[in-house]
């Protein structure tokens, strides 16, 4: 009987642990979408409201329609800027030489490769938690300030002569 089956919870803990961090690799891949779409939002509203209010003249309205539009754009960036903080993977060459070609010890046998590499993405898996509710955050504000630069924009075009 293989190691594996001797010690099903070790694989069981695994394929939780990689349900976990492909869960949290998706949302943070959707949050980053949204963000793609919240820049086309941003700049869609800008061209069509803005434009119109902006040939009718500066006003108030309009540079703080400018200042929040820069706001959005730059909380954008923080959120898609590339980080290589998030942890979804183990390198394989890591895999190789910790587990299965040590230098000064026997390799592991598969249930116990299991039962580590769990623990190592559990670990990842709580890093990953700790920084996705900033990108939400972020994510938010950009949201809000978006909301308030349209409002911005229509009343500049609106109070305009």
């Amino acid at each position: 009987m293989s190691a594996v089956a001797e010690e099903p919870g070790y694989h069981l803990a695994y394929e939780e642990a990689r349900r976990a961090l492909d869960d949290q690799e998706a949302l943070v891949n959707e949050l980053r979408a949204r963000t793609g779409v919240l820049i086309a939002a941003a700049a869609v509203s800008t061209s069509l409201v803005g434009g119109p209010a902006l040939a009718r003249g500066h006003s108030i309205a309009s540079w703080v329609a400018i200042g929040l539009f820069a706001l959005v754009g730059v909380s954008l960036l923080v959120a898609l800027w590339p980080r290589r903080i998030w942890s979804f993977s183990i390198d394989a060459a890591e895999l190789v030489a910790i587990y299965l070609e040590p230098e000064d010890d026997e390799p592991l046998d598969v249930a116990h490769i299991y039962r580590d590499l769990a623990l190592h993405m559990s670990e990842g898996h709580k890093r990953n938690a700790a920084r996705i509710p900033f990108l939400m955050a972020v994510l938010r504000i950009a949201v809000i300030l978006l909301v308030v630069d349209v409002m911005a924009w229509v009343v500049a075009l609106v109070a305009s002569p």
